[in-house]
């Protein structure tokens, strides 16, 4: 959200809101973003809604989710055993993802539902960074959230874990994420 942060208009608000939580407000918005939450919302077909519904007219939604189903791997040409380990880690943070309920394709189906939401001059596009520096700190910042879930799960071993840890930070492996969808309309 530093992005958000950084907005320098005077006519320029920034609110946090938990939308799988928390009520709207009652006042329309010009604009509503939400990325990489809605996967994990449980009810997030009630959450699109609400924030739709918390559009004035003429007002923007932008939705960014990652689609894992579209590229599920870690490394995209595995050749060493670096690489084999980073997948089968990202093949079982996958499955703890799906397991939580995540719908691991959510992302390509955000123009549909921003469509069926009711909203005009829908687009989308996609963003697939593959072996950017963004992408190592993604990994490490989540297998360190996850490190936990990893080996209780049978997934990897400390050993494991620690190795692959090494591999990203020092750049052994060239570590991807997943594509970002970004979908955006208008209320009409």
């Amino acid at each position: 959200m530093a992005w958000a942060e950084e907005a320098s208009a005077s006519n320029v608000e920034v609110r946090v809101h938990d939308v799988g939580a928390d009520s709207m407000p009652d006042e329309g918005f010009d604009l509503v973003h939400a990325r990489l939450v809605l996967v994990h919302v449980t009810s997030r077909d009630v959450a699109l809604a609400k924030m739709v519904a918390a559009l004035r007219p003429g007002g923007w939604l932008i939705v960014e989710e990652a689609d894992p189903a579209l590229q599920p791997l870690g490394c995209l040409d595995p050749i060493t055993e670096e690489e084999a380990l980073a997948n089968r880690i990202r093949n079982g943070f996958r499955s703890l993802m799906a397991d939580r309920g995540v719908d691991l394709s959510y992302g390509r189906k955000l123009p549909r539902l921003l469509r069926g939401a009711g909203l005009a001059d829908v687009r989308a596009d996609a963003f697939f960074p593959v072996s950017q520096p963004e992408c190592a700190t993604v990994e490490l910042a989540t297998i360190s959230m996850i490190r936990r879930q990893l080996i209780d799960n049978g997934i990897a071993s400390d050993e494991e874990i620690e190795r692959h840890e090494h591999a990203v930070a020092t750049g052994i492996v060239d570590i991807v994420q997943p594509p970002l969808v970004t979908a955006w309309g208008r209320r009409t």
